[in-house]
């Protein structure tokens, strides 16, 4: 019986090595290769956010086997919908709660990379600028 192709995994066997989500490097490594983002999965009109987790953008592997260019290791932070299933199923990971604290493979258009922290408050206060900015000179205007 042939098993069945998964066209966003590499079709290598399977590692039959142990996995965490706590990588080898330290702290500061893997802040800087990594991103916090969003997993989200396809819903019935739009994507849904199932999970908040991290994403290795420069890793091209997943348990020593070839990703795809258009799939994504993740690691998953905080489920939101736990019974949501996983975009690319395994033996082991089929929902979202199966694969809380595991790396796993997520296709690339359904990862949404959050904002950096230091861009949200300069937004913030570029919105606060321009709003008393704007007052100032309708106040002056309309003495």
């Amino acid at each position: 019986m042939l098993s069945q192709f998964n066209p966003f995994v590499s079709p290598f066997p399977k590692s039959t090595k142990g996995s965490c989500a706590a990588p080898t490097t330290s702290g500061e490594d893997i802040i800087r290769q990594t991103r916090e983002c969003e997993l989200l999965v396809a819903g019935s009109k739009l994507p849904q956010v199932v999970a908040l987790g991290r994403v290795y953008e420069e890793t091209t592997t997943l348990h020593n086997v070839p990703l795809f260019p258009d799939v994504a290791k993740v690691t998953v932070e905080k489920v939101r919908v736990p019974d949501a299933r996983v975009p690319l199923p395994s033996d082991e990971v089929t929902t979202v709660a199966d694969a809380f604290q595991t790396f796993d493979a997520w296709p690339r258009h359904l990862i949404r990379i959050m904002p950096e922290p230091h861009v949200i408050i300069s937004f913030h206060y570029i919105n606060l600028y321009l709003y008393i900015t704007y007052n100032l000179i309708q106040r002056f205007f309309s003495l």
